[in-house]
């Protein structure tokens, strides 16, 4: 999403913003969290947050390569902390330059400030939750065009990259004395068994991640596992990764090493995370390799199931865009409880860790067809794999280590 923004630019008026040197120690090691929801039409995520006075919940989307949050505040915004802002910041200082927001090039906005409701990130087994109040540094943005493209019931978008002072990664950090780290918890609308849906969480600041584990039933933190993350010259905000393979049920996707490299001059190539990509995209040329090795492995085990008279046999069905490899969802999941030891079903793998995402390398996309859930990503894309939403499942993003911390999805059922 970010890398097909463009630019927004902010009008500063003269007055002094904030201080955010007000901040004070927490009483236990705890981060912040929000929630967020997914939209059901674009699928996106927003995080939910609760500001101005009085306070109004906002859901702004999540944006990993925005430079800053901002929200339409010109018509029915009424906040009596609302401020001006100006450049007299470090943080504002960054406002002077051209700011990524929205697809088109479509005017100017203003920087403002205005408080918002944080919520501690406490173990929710030993402590209760406890929210406190802000001043935050927002775009506001001036013109209806720049919701183009964006779910209804949002206002805008909470830039989260990696680079800018503006983006509400620091401006959390400086205001909490927290890392500047970030972690995603996401779900696609499952539930429990009280019918309670979860669409997930963001968390700032870091660990623990006090989570119900669904193998174990029982309360726990994750444990991640970590690879760097690398810097695109031509975008900074980004979190790019240093992809070597793909691996599909163990077998090696035959790939262009060139696809993996970043071009330095033209910052094109490489992998990056961005969930608001619903499906992990691949260009072309690793695409067909991609499902030409899955469709090979579901052939495979069906011509070994038949030399043993066995019916436990995978069955394609007509593709359902924008998929082009769909099974019977019954056959599916029969083989799929059957191959519980055997190699996760998609491993993204890095230089001295792999990120494993069994199962959900399928998407049901209908009642009764379970669907390969990569996209074709064209021949020339300006990024060669965007791992999407689907295969994210919990990651976190520590920009003070440069490093991207992941662990398998964790959801109640397939």
């Amino acid at each position: 999403m970010a890398s097909s923004f463009t630019h927004f630019i902010l009008l500063l008026p003269l007055f002094v913003f904030p201080s955010f040197s007000n901040a004070f120690s927490l009483p236990n090691p705890f981060g912040n969290s929000f929630d967020l929801e997914r939209d059901p039409s674009t699928l996106q995520y927003m995080i939910k947050i609760n500001q101005g006075t009085p306070q109004a919940e906002v859901k702004l989307v999540i944006d990993l390569g925005g430079k800053l949050p901002w929200f339409g505040c010109r018509k029915g915004y009424n906040s009596s902390s609302y401020r001006p802002a100006s450049c007299m910041s470090p943080q504002c200082s960054q406002a002077s330059k051209p700011v990524k927001i929205q697809q088109h090039d479509v005017g100017k906005g203003d920087l403002i400030s205005d408080l918002m409701a944080v919520t501690y990130n406490f173990n929710p087994e030993v402590s209760p939750t406890v929210t406190s109040l802000r001043r935050f540094a927002f775009g506001c943005a001036a013109s209806s065009n720049f919701f183009t493209g964006l779910p209804k019931a949002s206002k805008g978008v909470a830039g989260l990259g990696r680079s800018s002072a503006l983006s509400l990664v620091p401006q959390i950090s400086v205001a909490f004395r927290l890392s500047r780290i970030f972690a995603l918890e996401l779900f696609d609308g499952s539930g429990n068994d009280q019918g309670e849906i979860f669409d997930g969480n963001i968390y700032f600041g870091g660990g623990p991640y006090i989570h119900y584990d669904w193998g174990y039933g029982d309360w726990a933190n994750r444990v991640l596992t970590y690879t760097p993350l690398l810097i695109n010259p031509k975008s900074r905000e980004e979190y790019f990764v240093d992809l070597k393979s793909i691996k599909v049920h163990g077998e090696t996707v035959r790939i262009n090493k060139k696809l993996l490299s970043i071009n330095k001059k033209t910052g094109t190539g490489g992998t990056k995370s961005d969930i608001q990509t619903p499906c992990t995209t691949l260009e072309t040329s690793i695409y067909k390799a991609f499902i030409k090795v899955h469709t090979a492995w579901a052939e495979h085990l069906n011509n070994a199931n038949a030399e043993f008279n066995d019916n436990l046999n995978i069955t394609a069905v007509a593709p359902v865009a924008p998929f082009t490899s769909c099974y019977n969802s019954s056959t599916m999941s029969r083989v799929l409880s059957w191959l519980n030891n055997m190699p996760p079903s998609v491993a993204f793998i890095f230089p001295k860790s792999a990120m494993n995402i069994s199962l959900f390398d399928l998407v049901r996309s209908k009642d009764g067809v379970d669907c390969v859930g990569f996209i074709d990503g064209g021949s020339k894309p300006m990024t060669s794999i965007v791992i999407g939403a689907r295969q994210a499942g919990f990651l976190e993003f520590d920009i003070s280590r440069s490093r991207l911390g992941f662990v398998e999805p964790n959801l109640k059922n397939f």
